[in-house]
């Protein structure tokens, strides 16, 4: 039987327990980093499986299990923008190439268009085909149109698997077309001897930075990711902080990431101010609660939505460098001292 996420087992078995009756569409939503397209993995493998164990779940042990496991199985496909497939490039390939070679960070038409042939020709095994698309917001707008034929008109015994982080992203036309599956979030409990059980150290701290999701917590308590976190927002907590030098200095780190953890530090000045409490960047507990003591709480306040605004637009910023130092001067003019 494959290892399953603990929290998502029993959502997972009453999904298989439905068997002929299953939509030929679901729309896979939930909190970020609890395993959304591990669920879809596993009950993409578990429909395939030749040799299901109990519940239906997938033994991993068949031939369909094992192909599915390398990646080739014939009644498989996934769908996910360029810039999150693993660089497949050959010995041949120069570090050059690969800085050179922009990964789009959309599914395009042409990737619908080429999964024709897969979707409408017989399967290989005479079983399920399964189509898992993610993240589903990530299609532009020709894609997800393109899509819409196959959702409004699926071949027979095909299931079609949409992940999403932000619903709203999604045209209604494709949401109007899946049955929704909320994946469960673990309780504490359960997440933290999750996470134990992976020897992730500081589990708590890397928990609460996470907001809860353990996938998240996992990569939060890497050192190098906790270096870079460490660098940004204490650079955040200096008085006199040179936005100009900040934005050149983090030019080339993960955007998203770095407005995460902004976002997540003017979090921590709100919880501070009103709460006296600090739940993301502990370990900056002192600058935090400084910086929450003198700032005008409304012009914080405005900062958050704004911040929240840019990440839905985050995937297409013009400049990186000019977009960071635009951000960061607007937290300077939120925390200065209230009058």
């Amino acid at each position: 039987m494959i290892d399953i996420l603990p929290w998502q087992r029993t959502t997972l078995a009453e999904l298989i327990a439905r068997g002929s009756t299953l939509p030929h569409a679901l729309l896979i939503h939930g909190r970020r980093g609890i395993g959304k397209v591990e669920f879809a993995l596993s009950l993409a493998q578990s429909l395939l499986c030749e040799s299901p164990a109990v519940y239906g779940i997938a033994c991993g042990e068949c031939n369909a299990c094992g192909w599915f496991r390398e990646g080739n199985h014939p009644d498989f496909r996934q769908l996910l923008p360029e810039s999150l497939v693993e660089d497949v490039e050959g010995d041949d390939a120069t570090e050059s190439d690969a800085k050179d070679k922009k990964k789009s960070k959309e599914i395009k038409i042409d990737q619908i268009r080429a999964i024709s042939d897969f979707m409408t020709l017989s399967t290989h095994r005479d079983g399920y085909r399964v189509l898992l698309i993610h993240p589903a917001e990530s299609m532009n707008l020709a894609a997800a149109n393109a899509l819409l034929k196959t959702l409004e008109e699926p071949p027979p015994r095909t299931v079609i698997l949409l992940v999403s982080d932000e619903l709203g992203k999604l045209l209604a036309t494709i949401r109007s077309r899946c049955q929704r599956v909320l994946v469960p979030s673990p309780d504490t409990e359960v997440a933290t001897a999750w996470l134990r059980q992976q020897n992730i150290a500081n589990v708590e701290d890397a928990l609460a930075a996470a907001n809860g999701g353990p996938l998240d917590a996992i990569q939060f308590a890497d050192s190098q990711y906790q270096a870079a976190r460490r660098a940004f927002v204490t650079a955040l907590t200096e008085p006199k902080m040179d936005y100009v030098q900040v934005a050149q200095h983090f030019e080339k780190a993960d955007l998203p990431s770095l407005l995460g953890w902004l976002q997540t530090y003017v979090n921590d000045i709100i919880s501070a101010h009103m709460l006296g409490k600090i739940v993301y960047h502990r370990d900056q507990a002192a600058g935090i609660k400084r910086i929450a003591q003198q700032c005008d709480l409304r012009r914080v306040f405005r900062l958050e939505t704004a911040l929240r605004q840019t990440r839905r637009l985050i995937n297409h910023p013009l400049n990186a460098r000019l977009l960071l130092e635009d951000i960061l001067i607007g937290y300077r003019q939120a925390i200065k001292p209230a009058k």
